[in-house]
């Protein structure tokens, strides 16, 4: 098993990886439903319908839930940190909405 320590090490996957994963559950899943029924429908048992659907979601996340190398091909690139050249300007003290509410002397 440490052929996948490399593939968990990471847990992170791009924001097209994202959508690739979303994209891939959805097909997964819906072929899941389609093969489910099939095999319901000509063994005449909604019981078999809903064990080969269950096994078919759980084969679907089995794909889909670990951070796999094809879902980290386009790494963002982050911008570097700014630092400002010179320190904010001090405005002076700010006033919270109580202090304008009890500075307010309009009775």
């Amino acid at each position: 098993m440490d052929f996948l320590k490399p593939v968990f090490e990471s847990g992170r996957i791009d924001f097209a990886g994202q959508g690739h994963a979303s994209r891939l559950t959805t097909v997964l899943v819906a072929g899941a439903g389609v093969v489910s029924l099939v095999i319901g429908f000509a063994m005449q048992r909604l019981e078999l319908c809903f064990y080969a659907f269950a096994v078919g979601v759980v084969m679907t996340y089995a794909v889909v839930l670990p951070p796999w190398p094809f879902f980290r091909k386009q790494p963002v690139a982050w911008l570097e940190r700014k630092t400002p050249d010179a320190p904010l300007a001090d405005t002076g003290p700010r006033r919270t909405l109580v202090e304008d509410v009890s500075d307010d002397n309009s009775d």
